[in-house]
């Protein structure tokens, strides 16, 4: 890792793009661009060795894996509409009824 100084795998022109679109940032120097996507970097090595631990299988990272420990960890609840749980259709479908009929209650009231 000693090795890695001054490295970083992710392209720094996409981290460049991803922050420009928010609409307030201006301007971006190198250094906060290469904090940035290091950081971010280090951050998507964490969360893959966490769910590596999780997993059945120590081999290899399933999506599941990711989507289990998302769910879990309060301070990753962000991410779960980026990793969500994967549910089969008839079960969205369900809890697309339940949630109307929720909603019909509601507007009865």
């Amino acid at each position: 890792m000693a090795d890695d100084k001054g490295k970083c795998d992710l392209p720094l022109t996409r981290v460049r793009t991803i922050m420009k679109s928010s609409p307030d940032v201006n301007n971006i120097n190198q250094e906060a661009l290469f904090l940035a996507a290091k950081a971010t970097e280090m951050f998507i090595q964490s969360l893959a060795q966490v769910s590596l631990e999780q997993s059945d299988d120590r081999k290899m990272l399933k999506y599941n894996d990711l989507a289990e420990i998302v769910d879990n960890i309060d301070t990753l609840q962000f991410l779960q509409d980026i990793i969500p749980k994967k549910i089969k259709a008839r079960e969205f479908f369900e809890i697309m009824k339940q949630f109307e009929g929720e909603n019909e209650n509601d507007s009865d009231t």
